[in-house]
């Protein structure tokens, strides 16, 4: 069970913290800024709840202190509604979102549970408060495929355009947009990341633009919206395919105008803001479907960059498995220093769907269940082979029943897939690998409609 710090002088509050949050998390509390930052220091908590109106130090004073010692947790401040501007101030400087007093008990619970998904997501990507000189070391590898990215990410630093991140999920993409960022010239500002995905459709809107009090029926005080948030800084629209049609509109006005609307008001508000977006799904099938507006495509599509999935860079998997190693072992007490060369070739082998974050899972997973393992050892990975064993299985499952001309041509189709990815794309390698000529794998290709992302090579 997670557990929740609940920091408020007022003993009324934090029982209503109790009533509300108490059954699906472990809610524990602080009267004064003082006694939370203890508490914080000998016990694990997973987000806390901060009044920013306190005696002694003040939720901000707390705030800072959480920053300045890189305790790694989501912070929800509260004030009252004629504090708005301190919230912002708040978020700005680290706070995940903020609640206005009186507050409503379904925007507690909506806005802890995103916080603690967000968090987690964070966490599933390895985001390093570190970095090197160039911006990248938080991201591991050295692949020319990933070589590549990092090359068109640099440019993309010098610049303040807008900039389209495109993947599988568990590739890095959050990673990458806050590398891009603090290597800018805006890095001193505030990253807001957005999940497109992960707000109620009917709050998209509000949540990007703010709305005033009475804007509709639940809005019963003025809310600021995470563009204004980010003003001066950058705004991480994480899985933008999934916005809905009417909030790409308003959007697409940020983006042209460099201002917005609040939802409910008149007046518009100027905008300053640096724009990274990121999607698993191809945007240009969205617009095709209808759920994806052209124009606004266009918009996002400045600066292209693809991250590519881990089977495409399997050399970085003994690079990722070490860091992993380090990262983990400590945390989970695990006494393994590294792991055999046995070991990485299973895992190099396997077809990562879920890319850097499965291989991240099962190797924090392996440390756990092989706690006093002094090396890792092919042995320890069973569960791998047994998920592979089982994927096999689904994989042919999927040809039973169809005609043999269209089960052949789908098994043809992903192994020369499967062949170009390993290859980099380069068809003369691929043709190799398949035991055929580059000639008749161009036929196969066109064939099959398969075709190589723009910047891989022909030859």
């Amino acid at each position: 069970m997670q557990t929740i710090l609940a920091i408020d002088d007022e003993r009324s509050v934090r029982t209503s913290y109790d009533v509300i949050l108490s059954g699906t998390y472990r809610v524990i509390h602080a009267e004064d800024g003082a006694s939370a930052l203890r508490l914080l220091e000998t016990s694990h908590v997973d987000l806390a709840i901060l009044d920013l109106m306190m005696p002694g130090l003040s939720g901000m004073d707390v705030l800072e202190e959480i920053a300045a010692r890189e305790w790694d947790l989501p912070v929800i401040v509260v004030t009252a509604h004629k504090s708005v501007d301190m919230a912002v101030k708040a978020m700005k400087r680290g706070a995940y979102d903020y609640i206005l007093k009186p507050f409503d008990v379904d925007e507690i619970l909506l806005t802890v549970e995103r916080a603690l998904t967000q968090h987690r997501h964070e966490q599933a990507l390895t985001v390093l408060r570190e970095s090197d000189a160039r911006g990248f070391g938080a991201i591991v590898g050295e692949s020319p495929a990933l070589t590549r990215v990092l090359e068109l990410a640099r440019k993309a630093m010098r610049v303040d355009s807008t900039v389209l991140i495109s993947g599988e999920s568990g590739t890095g993409k959050d990673l990458l947009a806050r590398c891009i960022h603090s290597g800018g010239p805006r890095k001193a500002e505030a990253f807001v990341p957005v999940s497109c995905c992960a707000i109620p459709e009917h709050l998209v809107e509000s949540e990007l633009f703010g709305h005033e009090r009475g804007a509709f029926t639940s809005a019963v005080e003025k809310r600021v919206g995470k563009i204004q948030v980010a003003d001066k800084g950058t705004l991480f629209l994480d899985e933008i395919g999934e916005m809905p049609l009417d909030a790409q509109a308003k959007l697409l006005r940020v983006l042209q105008d460099g201002q917005f609307y609040p939802v409910g008001s008149s007046k518009a508000i100027e905008s300053d803001v640096r724009f990274i977006c990121a999607t698993n799904r191809d945007l240009q099938e969205r617009i095709q479907e209808g759920g994806f507006r052209e124009d606004l495509f266009y918009r996002v599509n400045v600066i292209p960059i693809e991250m590519p999935p881990l089977r495409r860079r399997r050399e970085d998997i003994p690079l990722l498995t070490a860091h992993f190693l380090a990262k983990h072992a400590p945390r989970v007490n695990a006494r393994a220093t590294r792991f055999t060369p046995e070991a990485l070739a299973q895992l190099a082998s396997h077809e990562w769907p879920g890319n850097v974050r499965e291989l991240e899972n099962i190797v924090e997973r392996v440390l756990v269940h092989h706690a006093d393992a002094p090396v890792i050892d092919i042995a320890h990975l069973e569960g791998l082979a047994r998920v592979r064993k089982e994927r096999s299985a689904e994989a042919l499952s999927e040809f039973e029943g169809l005609p043999i001309e269209e089960a052949t041509a789908r098994l043809e189709r992903h192994l020369i897939l499967r062949a170009l990815e390993r290859a980099e794309y380069v068809q003369s390698r691929a043709a190799e690998s398949l035991g055929t000529t580059r000639r008749i794998l161009k036929y196969k290709m066109d064939q099959l409609g398969i075709h190589p992302p723009p910047e891989c090579p022909e030859p």
